[in-house]
């Protein structure tokens, strides 16, 4: 990190790492690095956030280039497994003429595993996790040990839903550790998708008095619509900057880390987010709607380097 950023809290990341294979309806594959929560850190580690990856990949040639492209790119991977009997996951991603992906998922892991050195969370850390690796019954004890340490350690924990369409059918079954990741967030953001995935319920008034009695903040997404937050004491609406995308797998995973971002150049710990000011929520949410279309109007997952200054310069 050098004297140009901004003073920064430790944010940790936990999910899934896969190794993306993108193609936009050709024969021509893109090989890139993925995984939300993993798109999500390397853009914090180009902004200079100290940032570490708790996850999981083989110890092959495709593992090798990711762990080799997380250290470039500055994310710690002190808390990575790396296993060397399976082969690191892979994702098909077709690109549809709105730049919309579909995923095909190759899965090569352990069955069961065991992170072999977990953080120590302080009260001033950021722990960002979702989807389904947060419900998956081969990880749920790993991801439960975590949060653990995260909520005794009282840390900003932020929870995005990111519910695929093909778990759909699965809700009923992972309900219990959706409303326990939900209860023990400081934030929950979801799309209009996930919650009627989850609930049955995609307008957001609802979707809020449904989960404000387990955690206090929402934050809504619909694509290019306005993207809506709720408070306790408020709901705020921000408009989405039109724009043609190159590709839109990053967008959401990239609107997370512009958020978490934007919480870890503020002065704001867990038991303050609920009464933070408008002023400072609008801060917040613009950084992830810049991250978020700033990684949309490129073929990689993340924000691009030359990004960094002018963010810097707008933002902060």
């Amino acid at each position: 990190m050098t004297d140009t950023y901004p003073k920064s809290r430790r944010v940790y990341a936990l999910g899934e790492t896969v190794l993306d294979l993108v193609s936009d309806g050709g024969y021509t594959l893109q090989a890139v690095p993925g995984g939300s929560v993993l798109n999500a850190a390397v853009s914090l580690g180009r902004m200079g956030t100290e940032i570490n990856l708790i996850s999981e990949f083989g110890a092959d040639q495709a593992g090798t280039l990711i762990s080799n492209f997380l250290n470039t790119n500055h994310v710690q991977t002190e808390f990575c497994a790396r296993y060397t009997d399976n082969k690191t996951s892979l994702a098909l991603a077709l690109l549809d003429h709105n730049r919309n992906a579909t995923y095909s998922f190759y899965h090569d892991s352990p069955v069961t595993i065991q992170y072999s050195k977990l953080p120590d969370f302080g009260i001033d850390d950021i722990l960002l996790f979702g989807s389904y690796y947060s419900v998956k019954k081969e990880r749920r004890d790993c991801v439960l040990k975590v949060l653990q340490k995260a909520v005794e350690a009282k840390s900003i924990i932020y929870y995005d839903l990111n519910i695929r369409k093909a778990h759909a059918a699965e809700m009923d079954q992972f309900m219990p550790s959706f409303m326990n990741n939900i209860s023990v967030a400081t934030i929950v953001k979801g799309s209009d998708e996930d919650f009627y995935h989850l609930f049955g319920i995609s307008d957001p008034e609802e979707v809020y008095e449904k989960i404000n009695k387990y955690c206090k903040i929402l934050i809504v997404t619909n694509a290019t619509r306005p993207v809506k937050v709720y408070t306790p004491s408020c709901c705020r609406t921000y408009n989405v900057k039109e724009i043609i995308p190159v590709s839109t797998i990053g967008a959401g995973d990239n609107f997370n880390a512009g958020v978490v971002y934007g919480l870890a150049t503020s002065g704001l710990d867990a038991t303050q987010l609920a009464s933070i000011s408008d002023l400072e929520m609008d801060r917040i949410i613009s950084c992830g709607l810049a991250f978020a279309a700033e990684a949309s109007l490129s073929s990689e997952n993340y924000i691009g380097i030359d990004f960094v200054v002018d963010f810097l310069n707008k933002y902060i």
